[in-house]
């Protein structure tokens, strides 16, 4: 018994280096799972919104940090419109926009930004390969302090990371300086196709400007010109660039003072365009001879679906004008004669043709 508990002893003996030593390695093992956990909950745990850098220049300009940026910073959208950031809540702004790489879409309409707060936005933007649509609507660009607005606008514009592809600059007091520097720089972007700018102060040399960029190439799809003073010669430039343009499918020219005279410009351009869609034409001090002039333009286009000539004074003849075009160009589905000085059953009758031709193509 002596013997077999003296061999049992030393058996055990024998066990005690070896459960040690893998001991050991055991808690050197768990010591590496528990670093990479931790590795992990610190990468989880990074934040690329650009939260931290808001927050920080917030408390640097003694700012109250505004809660829908925050709320935005994680999301795709950003709609911060009417919050009265200005140039300081700008540049708080700026400082997350340069590292966030979620945001697609930059709303900042209504903030007071002007040439200043814009060129900061602009600038933290020149580099971003993700961001498809900026609105910048109603932040008093133009003016004396237009000068930088435009150039930052530009320079984003001409970037080579440059993917934006809706642009709005509605309703900031631009004029035809503004208007010429846009539309070099879209001359050499290959990505924006909606470009809104309604609502400025766009004149004859603005319309010259874009007609030239119309005819010598740009990716536009959409272009809003409405509520500017682009009047008959500006009209003429704009038109003669739709009909060398095989891209563009809206046109707004509404609220420009056209007259009889842009109004015939565009019917010349309806009867040469297989691109444009639809075409507003609202409200510019037109009359029968610009509404004729138009529907034999209408008559043989292809592709037109969408007309606007509401309050225009086209009157009895114009109307009868419009509606013979109607009649013969079949792919017409939508026009508004509101206003127009013609008579109900004119009305009644070309509403109920079109009616007829959606009901049939539905």
């Amino acid at each position: 018994m002596e013997d077999v508990d003296e061999l049992h002893a030393g058996e055990r003996v024998s066990f005690i280096p070896e459960f040690i030593e893998r001991a050991d390695h055991l808690d050197k093992l768990n010591d590496t799972r528990n670093d990479d956990d931790s590795d992990a909950e610190e990468d989880e745990t990074v934040d690329d919104t650009g939260k931290a850098e808001y927050l920080s220049k917030c408390s640097e300009l003694g700012l109250t940090p505004v809660s829908q940026v925050l709320k935005y910073l994680e999301q795709d959208d950003m709609h911060v419109a009417h919050y009265g950031l200005g140039v300081r809540g700008a540049t708080a702004l700026a400082e997350a926009l340069r590292v966030n790489p979620n945001l697609v879409t930059l709303r900042l309409a209504d903030n007071h930004l002007g040439g200043e707060g814009c060129r900061i936005i602009c600038n933290a933007l020149v580099n971003s390969v993700l961001m498809k649509e900026i609105d910048l609507s109603e932040n008093h660009l133009g003016g004396t302090d237009g000068a930088k607005a435009r150039v930052a606008i530009a320079q984003l514009l001409t970037s080579k990371t440059c993917n934006l592809q809706t642009l709005h600059l509605r309703s900031n007091k631009l004029g035809d300086h503004d208007a010429i520097t846009l539309a070099a720089a879209l001359g050499e972007n290959r990505s924006v196709t909606l470009l809104d700018i309604s609502h400025n102060n766009i004149c004859e040399k603005g319309g010259l400007a874009f007609g030239s960029l119309l005819h010598t190439g740009t990716k536009l799809r959409e272009l809003n010109l409405g509520w500017n003073k682009i009047r008959a010669k500006g009209a003429a430039f704009i038109a003669e660039g739709l009909k060398a343009n095989s891209l563009v499918e809206v046109v707004n020219l509404g609220w420009n003072g056209l007259g009889d005279d842009g109004l015939t410009h565009i019917g010349e351009t309806l009867a040469n365009s297989t691109s444009l869609v639809e075409v507003i034409l609202s409200c510019n001090g037109a009359g029968t001879r610009g509404a004729v002039a138009l529907a034999e333009g209408i008559k043989v286009n292809e592709s037109l679906a969408s007309l606007e000539v509401d309050s225009n004074n086209v009157n009895e003849e114009g109307g009868e004008a419009l509606k013979a075009a109607v009649l013969e160009n079949k792919g017409l589905v939508s026009i508004k004669l509101d206003n127009t000085n013609t008579s109900d059953n004119l009305r009644f009758s070309v509403a109920d043709i079109l009616k007829e031709r959606r009901a049939a193509a539905a």
